[in-house]
């Protein structure tokens, strides 16, 4: 029962912070449901995996991303016209993202490594600035929750997850678009994947860092749970150290799991 009212109190935290990525995080969650209903009479493949997987994915990793920065934000004391901006940043960044990827699957087409016409490079640049904008408004967010942190053992948590997220993100997302695509050796194809994640199992994919790099936004906050700093930091260079190490796997073309 206790549990069940921790669950009630968050969500309530995170519709008070930021009712705009309240409503945003909804909007996605239902974009996964739709994307769930599309798999089941829609058998187009890309990269060896039915069109809409990568949509579903991102609609679900974009609506943990945007709970957690409305949650950061409900631990803001006051809510500056910085933050508010912040999150309409967030927001206008986000949806710009799934409206493209949700308009090539529609068309059985990669939103992501397209260079098929002028149009398709230069959308994939603009996805590139659009995931800038969603880390360092992240960050931002975290920014100023430091600001305020005083003894607070979740605000710290909240503060170190969404900068480091922001950071490791960032870094593992820019080598990730330089290259020609996520795999490094092994089956060029999703098909042969980790079920649902679909990280390579025969070479290496840059994607498994890229991950692990994003949610440091959620893992922090987590260890914050515990009420105690040492742990918090612990976790953030936990995080950082598997980032890295699976970076390095994946750029010598080993992948995370060989099945």
């Amino acid at each position: 029962m206790s549990q069940h009212f921790a669950v009630v109190s968050l969500l309530k935290s995170i519709r008070h912070g930021s009712p705009l990525l309240w409503r945003s995080s909804l909007l996605m969650l239902a974009g996964v449901m739709m994307c769930i209903i599309f798999l089941s009479f829609d058998a187009r493949l890309i990269g060896g995996v039915n069109v809409w997987e990568k949509p579903a994915k991102f609609f679900l990793s974009l609506a943990v991303q945007a709970l957690t920065v409305g949650w950061a934000m409900s631990l803001v004391p006051t809510a500056t016209r910085g933050i508010r901006t912040a999150g309409w940043i967030f927001v206008g960044a986000a949806w710009m993202e799934m409206a493209y990827i949700v308009f090539r699957a529609g068309r059985g087409e990669a939103s992501h490594f397209n260079q098929s016409s002028g149009l398709a490079m230069f959308m994939y640049a603009l996805m590139g600035v659009g995931a800038v904008l969603l880390v360092t408004s992240s960050a931002f967010v975290g920014w100023r929750v430091w600001q305020t942190r005083g003894n607070d053992i979740l605000r710290l948590s909240a503060a170190v997850g969404l900068m480091l997220g922001a950071t490791l993100g960032l870094i593992a997302g820019a080598y990730l678009s330089s290259h020609s695509s996520h795999w490094i050796g092994g089956d060029l194809t999703d098909a042969t994947g980790l079920p649902f994640l679909n990280w390579s199992t025969t070479g290496g994919d840059l994607r498994v860092s890229h991950f692990i790099g994003l949610h440091a936004t959620q893992a922090v906050p987590l260890a914050g749970l515990s009420g105690q700093s040492a742990i918090v930091y612990g976790v953030a260079v936990a995080v950082t150290l598997a980032m890295a190490a699976t970076f390095v796997m994946a750029a010598m073309g080993i992948p995370l799991l060989r099945v």
